[in-house]
């Protein structure tokens, strides 16, 4: 392989149809490989400053999440389960690394941090590191009996899928305001608000797949990947939180906070994030 980006598809049942490219790819086959997976209301674009200096070393790979970057929208608003993005990125990696069998480094942000955590908890993929940069995983407050962040959870969650129902404009500012801080919406160009508002339905199925979801806190005690879990000094306080829960509950896991970073941390603080990942940064657990 070569620092090309390039595009392919996994298999699709139907001949004459081309199958959906849930990915992108960039970089050497020099060292394992690293999988990004993005966040709600967001897009592969999410890592470019990230894999644009990791491409340089390593095999990355960019998940498009089923509804994002063009890919088909989920089958399962009904009952929305989390094996639709595990079974995508299952196949993705069996595709990508059959020939070298090594195994990757698994990186999530955000929402993407919740699909990586449960891809690791699941324990059918050969992860040999996993990074979570401020992973939306609430039913963690469950799994823990933290109670009092968990209402907090739902109260937003409550207020947000009223002012879906009312058909609020820019509901999705709700959700960039929450996790980003107050504000954090406005600013962004109109082009950009107009693609997130079209991702509210799919936003409010990843709200309800953390919401069902749930594993006991034996099976988090249970694993045992390398495991760095990355927070903003600035973050909304329910993501510091289920960031420092996580850290006391994996029992081979770092914690990283960055200085003067919220949420978006990822693309505001790219170069604090890949000496991260690349083992350079002191931890502050």
């Amino acid at each position: 392989m070569n620092n090309n980006t390039t595009n392919n598809g996994i298999n699709s049942s139907h001949e004459n149809t081309p199958a959906p490219c849930y990915y992108e790819q960039q970089g050497s086959d020099n060292n394992s490989p690293i999988v990004f997976i993005h966040g709600s209301y967001a897009s592969t674009s999410t890592w470019k400053k990230i894999v644009q200096q990791l491409a340089l070393t390593h095999h990355c790979i960019t998940i498009k999440l089923p509804g994002h970057c063009g890919m088909p929208d989920p089958d399962d608003f009904n009952a929305p389960n989390i094996n639709t993005e595990l079974a995508i990125i299952e196949s993705v990696i069996t595709e990508l690394t059959v020939q070298t069998n090594q195994p990757i480094h698994l990186i999530g942000h955000s929402f993407g941090g919740v699909v990586a955590l449960a891809l690791a908890l699941k324990g059918t993929v050969n992860i040999s590191q996993l990074t979570l940069f401020e992973p939306v995983s609430t039913w963690v407050f469950k799994s823990v009996g933290d109670h009092n962040m968990m209402a907090q959870v739902n109260a937003f969650i409550q207020d947000y899928r009223e002012s879906i129902s009312n058909n609020e404009p820019y509901v999705c500012g709700q959700v960039i305001n929450f996790w980003g801080g107050e504000g954090s919406f406005e600013p962004l160009p109109d082009f950009i608000k107009d693609g997130m508002a079209a991702l509210t339905k799919n936003n409010n199925r990843h709200w309800t797949l953390c919401e069902n979801m749930h594993h006991h806190r034996s099976a988090l005690n249970a694993l045992t990947i390398p495991t760095k879990l990355v927070c903003g000094s600035a973050s909304n306080l329910i993501a510091q939180t289920i960031v420092q829960h996580l850290s006391h509950e994996l029992p081979n896991a770092k914690q990283y906070k960055i200085a003067n970073a919220s949420h978006f941390l990822v693309t505001s603080h790219a170069n604090a994030c890949v000496d991260i990942i690349k083992d350079q940064a002191v931890d502050t657990k």
